[in-house]
C-alpha cells in the first residue's frame, strides 16, 4: 500500500496544476492517470484567455499557436458580424503540449505520475482514503481530489450532484484552411449545431491550419458527428475549408451547471468533475484553474491542521462560490436564453448588434471569462434589446 498525503484523479491541466501547487510546499502527492500519455487524447477546442498564462508559470513558446483578436459570427440566414480586432483576446494553443508541460513542472516539484492506471475503487479506512487501479496498484491518502473530468467517478462515488447538463462535442484539425489569422469563425443556428454553436479556429499566424467543431445539447436527437459532417460539407464552411483535410480527429463532453457540492470529509472535486466550465462558450480551463487555486489552498490548511472533515474542506466550495458563483449562475441564464432562441429570432439579433454603437460596447467590455460584463453594458447602452428575449424565458 503506496501512502500520500493527496491523491489526484485525473491528470489533465487542473489535476496538474494542483499537484505543482502541493508538491511545492513539500507535500507527498500522486496523480493517477488512466491514459497511457498526458495530453492524449485531446477533447478541447484549445482556446484559451490570456488570463491563463497569468496562473500558471509557463513559458508560451511551445504552447501558443496563434494569436486571436476577434471572430466573425455567422447566423443562420448567412449574415456576419465581426466583432473584436484592437487587442488579443484569446491564445489557440496546442493543448497536448500545455497538459504536459503543466505536469512536467509538478514531477519536477516532486509529484509522483502513475499513467495507464485507471481508478477502479475507492473506500474509506481509518480516515483515510485507499484506491485500487487498474494496475493493481494501492494506494492510500488523506486527501483525495477528483479532476477526472465530466464523467467523474469519484463524483459518482461520492453522490455529489450531476452537472445540469451536458453538451457533446466533436471537431478536428485540418491543413490547407484559407482564414483569416486574426480572427476565429463562429456558426450559430439549429440547422448548424442546435443548443451551441460550431466555430473555426485559425491556429497559425498564416490562415493555412485549424480546429473545427461544434457543440451540440444533449437533447437534440441526431449525433454530434452528423451534425459535424453537415458542417464540413454545409455552404456555412465551404469558403474556409473546402480544399482542407483532416489529420486529427478531436471529441468529448462539456458539464455545465455549478454544483451546489463539491467536497465531503476527505474528498474534493475540481474542474470538469465539478462542472466547473464557462456555459456561454463551454471553456473550462481559466475556471477549473481558478478553483484549483482554491483547492490546493484548502488542501495546505487541512494537512497543516491535520484536519480533513467536511467542516474544514466546506472552505473549498465557499471560496469557489464567492469567486465564480455568479459568473455562472448568470452564465447558466443566458445559456437558458440562447439554447430557446428560434433562429428567426438568432437572425435578430445578429442585426440589431450590428450596430457600430453596440459593436463598440461588445469590442471594448467583450470578456470570455466573463460574459456578464458584457451583457451589463449592452443591456445599459440599448434597453430595447431586453424586447427581443421572449416574454417566458424572462420570468
Amino acid at each position: 500500500m503506496k501512502e500520500y498525503d493527496v491523491i489526484i484523479v485525473g491528470g489533465g491541466p487542473v489535476g496538474g496544476f494542483i499537484a505543482g501547487r502541493l508538491a511545492e510546499k513539500k507535500y507527498s502527492v500522486a496523480v493517477f492517470e488512466k491514459n497511457k500519455e498526458i495530453g492524449i487524447p485531446m477533447n478541447c477546442a484549445g482556446l484559451v484567455t490570456p488570463r491563463v498564462f497569468n496562473l500558471l508559470n509557463l513559458s508560451k513558446k511551445n504552447i501558443v499557436q496563434n494569436e486571436i483578436k476577434g471572430a466573425n459570427v455567422h447566423s443562420p440566414s448567412g449574415k456576419t458580424l465581426t466583432i473584436g480586432g484592437d487587442r488579443i483576446h484569446a491564445f489557440a494553443i496546442d493543448r497536448t503540449n500545455f497538459d504536459k508541460e503543466i505536469m512536467n513542472f509538478s514531477c519536477e516539484k516532486g509529484a509522483y505520475l502513475y499513467l495507464s492506471n485507471k481508478v477502479e475503487t475507492i473506500k474509506k479506512n481509518d480516515n483515510l482514503i485507499e484506491i485500487k487501479t487498474s494496475k493493481n496498484v494501492f494506494a492510500r491518502c488523506k486527501i483525495l481530489i477528483g479532476a477526472d473530468g465530466p464523467n467523474s467517478l469519484i463524483r459518482n462515488s461520492y453522490a455529489f450532484p450531476e452537472p445540469k447538463e451536458f453538451l457533446y462535442g466533436i471537431g478536428a484539425e485540418i491543413t490547407n484552411s484559407t482564414l483569416d489569422p486574426n480572427y476565429a469563425e463562429i456558426f450559430i443556428g439549429n440547422n448548424v449545431a442546435p443548443g451551441f454553436f460550431a466555430w473555426i479556429i485559425p491556429t497559425n499566424r498564416e490562415g493555412t491550419t485549424a480546429r473545427v467543431g461544434l457543440c451540440i445539447s444533449s437533447k437534440t436527437n441526431k449525433s454530434p458527428i452528423f451534425y459535424f459532417d453537415k458542417f464540413l460539407n454545409s455552404t456555412y464552411s465551404r469558403s474556409f475549408i473546402k480544399n482542407s483535410a483532416i489529420f486529427k480527429k478531436i471529441g468529448g463532453i462539456i458539464p455545465l451547471g455549478f454544483l451546489k457540492k463539491i467536497y465531503d470529509s476527505n474528498v474534493m472535486i475540481v474542474g470538469d468533475a465539478a462542472a466547473q466550465v464557462k456555459p456561454t462558450s463551454g471553456g473550462g480551463i481559466y475556471l477549473g484553474l481558478l478553483c484549483a487555486i482554491n483547492c490546493s489552498n484548502v488542501a495546505i490548511q487541512a494537512l497543516k491542521n491535520n484536519d480533513f472533515s467536511a467542516l474544514m474542506l466546506k472552505k473549498y466550495q465557499k471560496l469557489c462560490t464567492r469567486e465564480i458563483g455568479n459568473e455562472l449562475y448568470f452564465g447558466m441564464k443566458l445559456r437558458t436564453i440562447f439554447k430557446n432562441l428560434t433562429d428567426k429570432r438568432l437572425d435578430k439579433f445578429i442585426d440589431r448588434f450590428d450596430d457600430p454603437k453596440i459593436i463598440e460596447v461588445i469590442n471594448k467590455f467583450g470578456d470570455i471569462d466573463y460574459p456578464s460584463k458584457l451583457a451589463k453594458q449592452l443591456i445599459k447602452k440599448s434597453p430595447t434589446l431586453l424586447k427581443l428575449i421572449p416574454k417566458l424565458i424572462k420570468k
